[in-house]
């Protein structure tokens, strides 16, 4: 095994790129969570909104220990990973589910895969995190009436028993975030007209703007 092979590897179990951060988010799995969208994606299905993150080379470096220290800084109760793809980074993914949980956050996965297709290491990454929302998204069964989901073939996995009598009642679900610069950040759900209103207040407001997240 050659040194090179050795750093990359090293690498990949170290770092993950991260596109985006929303802290104390309450619509991504259960309590106050710190949500990632982690950036690259190879599944890149058809009429996904996030397409701006499949690419490999855009997001931000960071380490699973600067993550945690996110969580522990804003008293969240879990983290739930988002893309993009998260199984894409697998390696530093499965580093971070386990750190999560030597400091007492639960972990909620999202990936675009179906169960039967994961890696060894994958699937280590699915089985570990506390809740999973697995499959493709299909543009033709989207709705925005579903918990967690963006189309109605993808399917939620409790691992964690914890969460057993978690309410799993469909409903359409959105935040609106607004950062220290002023930046408006819509995640979730919401409707055609929520966002009309967010744009033409954002016309109005001409240091803010706005970026939609689903």
């Amino acid at each position: 095994m050659g040194t090179r092979y050795i750093y990359d590897w090293l690498m990949q179990v170290r770092f993950m790129r991260v596109a985006e951060i929303v802290e104390s988010s309450r619509i991504y799995g259960p309590g106050s969570r710190t949500v990632l969208w982690l950036q690259g994606c190879s599944i890149q299905c058809e009429g996904c909104w996030n397409d701006e993150l499949w690419s490999f080379s855009g997001g931000k470096k960071m380490s699973s220990e600067e993550i945690i220290q996110i969580l522990q800084n804003n008293s969240d109760v879990g983290l739930t990973l988002l893309g993009g793809e998260p199984l894409d980074q697998a390696p530093a993914v499965l580093k971070l589910i386990e750190n999560c949980h030597m400091s007492g956050f639960d972990v909620m996965l999202y990936t675009g895969y179906e169960l039967e297709e994961l890696s060894k290491v994958q699937k280590q990454c699915a089985e570990r995190s506390d809740i999973v929302i697995h499959g493709r998204y299909v543009h033709e069964l989207r709705s925005v009436h579903l918990l967690w989901r963006g189309s109605t073939n993808q399917k939620i996995l409790i691992n964690n028993s914890k969460f057993d009598s978690i309410d799993l009642t469909e409903k359409r679900q959105f935040e609106i975030h607004i950062n220290e610069k002023g930046l408006i950040n819509v995640i979730g759900y919401p409707t055609s007209e929520i966002l009309a209103s967010i744009q033409s207040t954002n016309g109005q407001l001409k240091s803010h703007s706005i970026v939609k997240r689903t």
